[in-house]
């Protein structure tokens, strides 16, 4: 059975009605793969996707130590969608698209660029 948009919906509802923290956000993630008979991986992409999955080690410690360090890390991000950002901002400046190009940045790289073309099309 593959991933619905039901499916990602009823996945996350159950996540978040299971008050995830740092300490249990893993077994949550376990039981819940078994449940709707997925990976543990598959379930934490869609979570992690819907920007609520809540990752080992995420707590007061670790966000102390990212504020003492200067600055918060940055959010992993999914290439595929990174991507297509970046392409949207170049359109939108009225640029042509090269995805053979585009396809071969990191997602950090294409996100870099889309928040630098956005802040260069708002100064305009």
């Amino acid at each position: 059975m593959s991933w619905t948009d039901e499916l990602k919906q009823e996945v996350i509802e159950a996540y978040e009605k299971a008050e995830p923290t740092s300490a249990n956000s893993t077994e949550i993630v376990k039981e819940l793969a078994e449940r709707f008979e997925k990976t543990p991986n598959g379930v934490r992409m869609i979570l992690t996707k819907a920007d609520v999955y809540i990752a080992k080690g995420s707590g007061t410690a670790a966000s102390a130590k990212a504020s003492s360090d200067g600055g918060d890390k940055p959010k992993r991000v999914n290439k595929a969608d990174a991507i297509n950002s970046l392409a949207a901002a170049i359109e939108d400046a009225g640029s042509e698209v090269d995805r053979e190009i585009l396809d071969k940045l990191t997602g950090k790289a294409a996100m870099y660029f889309t928040s630098v073309m956005i802040s260069m099309q708002a100064s305009d």
